[in-house]
């Protein structure tokens, strides 16, 4: 990327080895809903979908529907489940475009329901239910009401029902036994009815709690390299130094001087900043690679730019730069500046992925593409 001064890396080849993981993890007779919803978590929903699309994932799930017409619009032919509470003004697409619901009301049920007898189409519907999570999803203490709704309308399909583990990261927790339980005594309600299947695990549950698995299971971040140690990240962020100037002894540096050179100092010019998903909780923290070696972030990080101490080292201006990702022996990840910024690894990756100064660069088996889609056939 030399015409870039900032720019995403998109590795497909690793994308490619958390998918076979993951298979691994659950058995060939789970079946994988790859969750790509956020822009497939800032990497970019139209090629990586596609791309899982062409190694066999059958199933895809968002947050919106808007994302789910995306998906549509892009070529995606398998099912597509919309995962959060949308407004009743969605009802026509999940029709027109052959869209699943995951209902968390008892009215969106009925909505749906007299929708469907209307146009005189069946509608097949995934159903959510809230274990603990208390967020989207149904209390069990409705699930008769649900099935009142089902007898009124023939042309609504319960397909399969699911829940969303609060705290599957620790496995230890005792709620997860509390969810755990409530899970297969609904579960054992409710299999026998119209033949549905069960899909609890995100990555917490795909790679702490193998009894959860039951039919399908939900990767999110573990697609993109986070949950578990075997897995590769997709995302690498990377720039070029734009300016190195040499500054007194008690200078401050950036925005509220929040560090003071103890002598002279050099300093280079990282052009990426806040605006670009570079966190300012970063400031006077973090640390980037150049030429191998780390440096350490100096000052407030800004809008647009950020300063490094390259003092006696041999750095220039249009060197290459490595804000996340893997130089040599070094490595900075999503998981390191979400500690270091007080957040999670979804938030640095959604971060980076939704600046728009940023361009995404596709690679695969270390090649840069101009056009994954073609070149790789997707």
């Amino acid at each position: 990327m030399e015409n870039k001064l900032a720019w995403r890396e998109i590795d497909l080849s690793a994308l490619l080895n958390n998918l076979k993981i993951i298979r691994e993890k659950v058995g060939e007779k789970v079946e994988i809903i790859a969750v790509v919803k956020a822009d497939a978590y800032g990497h970019g929903a139209k090629v990586v979908s596609r791309f899982l699309q062409k190694e066999g994932i059958k199933k895809f799930a968002v947050a919106h529907i808007e994302e789910g017409l995306e998906l549509r619009n892009i070529g995606i032919t398998g099912e597509i489940l919309i995962l959060s509470p949308q407004l009743y003004y969605s009802i026509p697409y999940f029709f027109e475009f052959n869209l699943i619901p995951l209902v968390s009301d008892l009215f969106f049920l009925e909505e749906l329901g007299k929708y469907a007898k209307k146009l005189g189409k069946r509608l097949k519907f995934h159903l959510a239910i809230d274990t603990g999570m208390g967020r989207e999803g149904i209390l069990p203490t409705d699930i008769d009401k649900i099935k009142d709704i089902l007898s009124k309308y023939p042309e609504l399909y319960l397909e399969a029902l699911s829940t969303h583990l609060s705290t599957p990261e620790n496995k230890k927790d005792p709620y997860n036994i509390f969810q755990k339980e409530l899970c297969q005594k609904i579960y054992n309600d409710l299999k026998n009815y119209h033949d549905i299947y069960f899909h609890v695990s995100n990555t917490g549950g795909i790679f702490n709690f193998p009894e959860l698995h039951y039919q399908a299971v939900r990767p999110g971040i573990s697609l993109y390299g986070y949950g578990d140690k075997k897995l590769r990240p997709v995302m690498e962020i990377r720039a070029r130094v734009t300016l190195i100037k040499e500054v007194p002894a008690g200078w401050g540096i950036g925005y509220g001087h929040t560090y003071i050179t103890q002598k002279n100092m050099v300093l280079a010019l990282i052009p990426i900043g806040y605006a670009d998903g570079y966190r300012r909780e970063l400031s006077n923290k973090a640390k980037v690679i150049i030429k191998g070696e780390f440096f350490k972030v100096v000052g407030r990080i800004s809008m647009d730019q950020f300063t490094v101490n390259v003092t006696d080292e041999d750095i220039k201006t249009g060197d290459l730069v490595t804000i996340m990702g893997k130089e040599g022996d070094k490595i900075i990840d999503a998981q390191e500046l979400s500690i270091l910024s007080n957040t999670i690894p979804y938030e640095i990756l959604t971060g980076f992925g939704s600046a728009k100064r940023l361009c995404s660069v596709y690679k695969f088996n270390g090649k840069n593409l101009k056009d994954p889609i073609e070149e790789l056939d997707l």
